[in-house]
C-alpha cells in the first residue's frame, strides 16, 4: 500500500478512535461497525471510507487534537494544509486587532527558528514547535483575509 493510502487508513483510525472506537460512531452514518473497521483497516488496502461518511463523522470530532484528521491527510496528499475559516466579526477595529495578533505570531515563528538553529540545526522537538507556530501564522493570516473581505466598501472616487 502507498504512503498516501496508508496516510488515509491513519487518519480513518484516528478519527473513529476519536468517535470511542467503530461502534460508537456507526450509528451517525450509513454504513455499520465492519465496514468502518474495514474502512481503517491496513489489511484491506482496497477498502477506503466514502466522502459522505467522513462528512458525517468528521465533524464530531472537532474537539480532538488533528481535527479534522482525514481532511487534513486528503490536502496533504493534494500538497495543501487544511486551515479552518474563523468567525468574522467585520469593524475596521477588528481588522488593526489581527494586524497586531499577525505581526506577534510571525515574530513568534521568526523566535523559533532562530532558537532552533542557534546549535546549527533543527531537532524533531523544533522542528514540532516550528510547525505549530506557522500553523498559528496561517489561521490568523486566513482569519485576516476574512475580515478584510468582510470590511464594508465604498466605491472609488472618479
Amino acid at each position: 500500500m502507498s504512503v498516501t493510502r496508508q496516510a488515509l487508513k491513519r487518519a480513518t483510525d484516528d478519527m473513529l478512535s476519536s468517535l470511542g472506537g467503530q461502534t460508537k460512531a456507526a450509528p451517525f452514518t450509513r454504513v455499520g461497525q465492519s465496514t468502518l473497521s474495514t474502512y481503517a483497516s491496513r489489511n484491506n488496502p482496497d477498502a477506503f471510507a466514502p466522502i459522505d461518511v467522513i462528512a458525517d463523522l468528521e465533524p464530531l470530532t472537532r474537539e480532538f487534537p488533528d481535527y479534522p484528521a482525514v481532511t487534513r491527510a486528503l490536502c496533504a496528499i493534494n500538497g495543501g494544509v487544511f486551515v479552518p475559516l474563523p468567525d468574522v466579526p467585520t469593524s475596521d477595529a477588528d481588522l488593526l486587532t489581527m494586524m497586531g495578533r499577525l505581526s506577534k505570531e510571525a515574530g513568534d515563528v521568526t523566535q523559533e527558528i532562530c532558537a532552533a538553529l542557534s546549535d546549527g540545526r533543527i531537532d524533531r522537538v523544533e522542528q514540532a514547535k516550528i510547525r505549530r507556530e506557522v500553523r498559528h501564522l496561517l489561521e490568523i493570516a486566513v482569519a485576516l483575509d476574512a475580515i478584510v473581505a468582510n470590511v464594508p466598501t465604498e466605491e472609488p472616487r472618479s
